[in-house]
């Protein structure tokens, strides 16, 4: 959901689990429903893109998404 990515902003995630048992599949999950949604006009893009800031792991939640 960045506007350009760059390399600042592009890295491999890995697929093996952190310490919160999240993987990068966890946060592709999230980022697509985020897309979903802005694309739908549910959530604005500057909503998406602040919530997964904030935290990826509650951003669906806290737009009120499921």
């Amino acid at each position: 959901m960045a506007a350009r990515p760059t390399r600042a902003t592009l890295w491999p995630e890995p697929h093996y689990a952190d310490s919160s048992g999240n993987t990068s599949y966890t946060k592709d999950a999230v980022e697509n429903k985020l897309k979903k949604a802005v694309c739908d006009g549910a959530v604005s893009l500057a909503d998406a893109r602040n919530a997964i800031i904030t935290n990826c792991t509650t951003a669906v939640c806290s737009l009120g998404l499921s």
